[in-house]
């Protein structure tokens, strides 16, 4: 099943989302701030991001930065108490925007959306790989 990393500076809110997604079979990994989440992406294979913008610290937009250098496939979900401060760059990365509002079943649908596409996109890129010095189908 796929892992999904969870960034948050409220314990609660991880562990809502360590319930709710670890409830649907994905592995969740958490993290209470950037430098620790962005350490797990370093050491993990991450699958999706459940990304909080406002936090202490290095916000969200900054945690997003280091992930579009280092890892510009790997599917976001922005999940905070007010989209409405989240800047356009943000807004353009991430792959899905959700108030924390919304609710757990909005952000299940989001992450299995995500997970969804990237499996078929992973199919398709295994699909079009070769091997130097064979044929390429016709």
């Amino acid at each position: 099943m796929a892992t999904i990393l969870c960034i948050d500076d409220d314990p609660r809110i991880l562990e809502l989302h360590n319930c709710v997604l670890g409830g649907c079979g994905y592995t969740v990994l958490t993290a209470l701030d950037s430098l620790t989440a962005i350490a797990l992406t370093r050491n993990y294979s991450i699958d999706a991001v459940v990304l909080d913008f406002m936090m202490a610290g290095m916000d969200g937009n900054a945690v997003a930065q280091v992930l579009m250098k280092e890892q510009p496939k790997l599917p976001v979900v922005i999940w905070t108490g007010c989209l409405d401060v989240i800047p356009e760059s943000l807004k353009w990365y991430a792959d899905a925007l959700l108030e924390k509002t919304d609710g757990p079943e909005a952000l299940v649908a989001t992450v299995e959306r995500l997970i969804n596409v990237g499996i078929v996109r992973k199919k398709a890129a295994e699909q079009r790989s070769f091997t130097p010095g064979e044929p390429l189908a016709a």
